[in-house]
């Protein structure tokens, strides 16, 4: 038992607190080397690595809510989670090639992956996305997109990483 309660208080625990601290810490000081509004797809040819927000420009956020709600209901693809309205539909990111998420979230995806979907119910509603690339390790730029996820509260998606 004393063995089990020195692990609890001892370098296991502080050594992980102090990764998660020095994460933490370069989260805070990162910047995007670059940011634009996507105008189209080729603007993302050869970006990896990025933290992307979708919006709504000038439309109705309860209206936009309830059809995605109704999409997510009748569809045989895999949505985003459902939050609250917002201008605000999904903060997200990519480590492995930012268009090819972003033309998931466009409809372009197979069908078992999670995402908006966008052609498939979004109509003429005007979407803009605006891009920040990064050259940041994977748990730097989950910090990053938490923290603009938790300050923008999108309409849709999970916080955190790996369904947190």
């Amino acid at each position: 038992l004393e063995n089990d309660s020195t692990k609890l208080e001892g370098t296991y625990n502080i050594k992980y607190l102090d990764e998660v601290i020095a994460a933490c810490e370069l989260a805070k000081a990162a910047k995007p080397i670059k940011s634009f509004v996507m105008k189209n797809l080729n603007e993302l040819e050869g970006i990896k690595v990025g933290i992307y927000v979708i919006s709504e420009v000038d439309g109705d956020c309860e209206t936009t809510f309830e059809a995605f709600k109704d999409f997510k209901k009748k569809s045989e693809r895999a949505c985003a989670k459902l939050n609250r309205p917002s201008k605000i539909l999904y903060v997200g990111s990519s480590t492995t090639g930012l268009m090819k998420r972003i033309k998931q979230h466009l409809g372009d995806g197979h069908k078992s992956t999670s995402a908006l979907h966008l052609s498939h119910w979004a109509g003429e509603r005007k979407i803009e996305i605006q891009i920040y690339e990064y050259h940041e390790e994977r748990n730097v730029l989950q910090l990053k997109e938490d923290a603009l996820s938790h300050e923008l509260q999108p309409a849709f998606g999970k916080r955190g990483g790996n369904n947190k």
